[in-house]
């Protein structure tokens, strides 16, 4: 899959979402106004493509555990539009680098 299909529509507003708080599939249907099996077909999809991980979680109540997802890892979707040199990358970025794109992006 490639990025742009991968960061657009309701797989980006999963991201978003779970960039602020992990999320159950059940909680981003209810935010996203969707099903269940939608998101969950869009997570994982998203998992696949290593931009989300899933955590098991106990609930106070007994039952099946909930499962949470949130993002595997700090990302940046690099585009460089120049004479000679078009290319396009996702990359995980280390501390220093999320510095610096927070600085520019500010």
């Amino acid at each position: 899959m490639d990025l742009e299909t991968l960061l657009t529509g309701i797989k980006w507003e999963i991201i978003e979402e779970i960039s602020k708080n992990p999320c159950s599939p059940s909680e981003l249907a209810k935010k996203l106004n969707t099903t269940v099996a939608n998101i969950s077909q869009q997570l994982r999809l998203l998992q696949t493509a290593g931009l989300t991980k899933r955590k098991k979680i106990s609930q106070l109540k007994p039952g099946k555990p909930r499962t949470q997802f949130s993002l595997a890892d700090d990302f940046a979707v690099v585009i460089v539009a120049a004479p000679g040199l078009t290319r396009k990358k996702l990359i995980r970025l280390d501390a220093e680098q999320k510095k610096t794109l927070k600085k520019w992006t500010n």
